[in-house]
């Protein structure tokens, strides 16, 4: 073996030294993690900072690593009673994060042990709050008793309550994924809030009949002052336009009173009767005199007919 030789497998052998040494007595936290370390299995201390940390080596400390980042979890799907009695499917999911890893590992041992302790924490708190709530609450056709945030809000209460001084465990939030209904509930739901909605729609109606009458009344009150007006405004004029064709009538007489009369007994005849009627009367005396072709005499003068101020009067 020739120097050079030994020298690398020296060099070498001090490398294979120092990795072995680094990885039995140093260890890395990562900023995403949660690293404590253990001593014969029993947590002892975690990593303050990321980067390179000392500890004793295997099997005396070991190292174990807990994701600090949010997670995730919805409770399994099961029934759940509400205060009226009215069975409801009700799936929850939560926020959260390992905020004391210590007591996290000392309590629970790991995250899977974890999420089974969240799921039995949140479904219990889920079913308590849920029990002093009634159906409506949750599905409701008036906005104001749909209490949702509410809900979520006091499970979330209870749920950190218990999951930070118990397991060290930090709920972010908590919320309801959907409202659904079992199978057999949904024909009795359904039924009821028809009901509900002929119960709006009836009280719809009578409110719209009430104002259909007060409506009525109203045109009908309009209706009757405006005829009475009318028919004042109606009689007002046919009194004027009367007194006008008298008016007019006595100045024609006297401008002509033979023709006047003349007229006046053409007319009656045309509005005798109609066609081909017999009549049985005194051929001389007016208008049938016009008939035979007896001259025709002046009428008497007619006394004096006072003139009538024909200005319209003021509209009522």
């Amino acid at each position: 073996m020739t120097p050079r030789q030994l020298f690398l497998r020296i060099v070498f052998a001090l490398l294979l030294t120092g990795l072995l040494g680094a990885t039995m007595f140093l260890y890395q936290a990562d900023e995403r993690e949660h690293v404590l370390v253990t001593r014969f299995g029993q947590p002892v201390r975690s990593a303050p900072d990321p980067g390179l940390h000392r500890r004793l080596p295997w099997p005396i400390e070991s190292v174990v690593r807990l994701d600090r980042r949010l997670q995730h979890q919805t409770i399994r799907l099961s029934e759940a009673l509400t205060r009226d009695r009215r069975n409801v499917l009700l799936p929850v999911f939560a926020l959260w994060r390992i905020e004391d890893p210590l007591r996290f590992l000392q309590a629970l041992g790991g995250e899977e042990n974890a999420r089974r302790k969240l799921d039995t924490l949140l479904t219990s708190a889920r079913n308590d709050v849920l029990g002093r709530h009634d159906f409506s609450a949750l599905v409701s056709t008036r906005p104001g008793e749909v209490q949702l945030p509410a809900i979520e809000a006091a499970i979330l209460e209870q749920v950190r309550a218990v999951a930070g001084p118990s397991f060290g465990i930090a709920i972010e939030r908590v919320g309801i994924s959907q409202v659904s209904l079992p199978e057999a509930n949904t024909a009795a739901v359904f039924e009821r809030m028809r009901a509900e909605r002929a119960q709006f729609a009836a009280r719809f109606r009578a409110e719209g009949r009430q104002q259909a009458d007060l409506i009525r009344a109203e045109a009908e009150a309009e209706r009757t002052v405006l005829l009475a007006d009318a028919r004042k405004f109606a009689e007002t004029r046919r009194g004027q336009a009367e007194a006008d064709a008298a008016r007019l009538f006595a100045q024609a007489r006297t401008l002509d009173p033979a023709l006047f009369s003349f007229l006046r007994e053409l007319q009656t005849l045309q509005n005798i009767g109609p066609e081909n009627t017999t009549l049985v009367l005194d051929g001389d005396s007016p208008p049938f005199r016009l008939l035979r072709g007896t001259p025709l005499a002046p009428p008497p003068a007619p006394a004096p007919v006072p003139v009538l101020d024909t200005a319209p009067d003021a509209q009522p």
